[in-house]
């Protein structure tokens, strides 16, 4: 928890000094449809579900065409492992949290602007159930996408983008076989990378010196 507020804090200084020199700031809200993916476990397989995304961006320029972006996203969904052999495990339910900080790169082509962003940070990963604990781990983001700017300062925002989280230790759930058949909550450790993915869209508010 400590390093998930550090994550948060760290970004929002850095953005708040960035806006102190009269920077372009930009607001984007959106929501969308996240890929659940596949954790490949040492017993299996640990499916995550589809589901609805929704989060927010904050960016703010740096030289013309270039910012810097902090991002949060999450998923409400739930994931089951499916065994080599044995039983399916019941569904777990869960949120994903994408929290991250990055740079986007754009072509500012009048009312359209094309653009790439990458970025690194934490993922989270909390269980709905007091019994599972939740796990962090370092992630990180990469996609693009398309603003249409209906005026000077309101426009829409699509985009996609690839989710890496980069250390996946048993689905960070512990998924695993045992006496009792497929479970999640044991103490099974892997190192497993999964690749999500997911397709949102949204307002985008732009504040500009000028």
């Amino acid at each position: 928890m400590k390093k998930t507020i550090l994550i948060l804090i760290v970004p929002l200084l850095l953005l708040n000094i960035f806006s102190l020199r009269g920077q372009t700031i930009e607001l984007n809200g959106f929501t969308g449809y996240q890929l659940g993916g596949k954790a490949r476990l040492y017993d299996g397989d640990f499916e995550i579900d589809n589901a609805q995304n929704y989060g927010g961006k904050i960016a703010v320029g740096i030289v013309p065409d270039l910012m810097i972006e902090i991002s949060y996203m999450r998923a409400d969904t739930r994931g089951r492992l499916i065994p080599v052999s044995g039983e399916i495990s019941d569904y777990l339910d869960f949120s994903s949290n994408y929290i991250q900080l990055g740079g986007l790169q754009q072509i500012d082509l009048g009312r359209a602007a094309p653009f790439i962003t990458a970025g690194i940070g934490v993922s989270v990963w909390a269980p709905k159930t007091s019994t599972v604990d939740t796990k962090t781990q370092f992630s990180g983001i990469l996609g693009g996408g398309l603003k249409l700017w209906l005026t000077d300062a309101v426009g829409i925002r699509l985009q996609g983008t690839m989710l890496m989280p980069m250390v996946f230790n048993g689905f960070g759930f512990g998924c695993g076989i045992g006496t009792g058949g497929a479970n999640c909550g044991s103490n099974l450790y892997t190192r497993v990378t999964p690749f999500q993915g997911e397709f949102s869209g949204g307002l985008i508010f732009r504040f500009s010196p000028n």
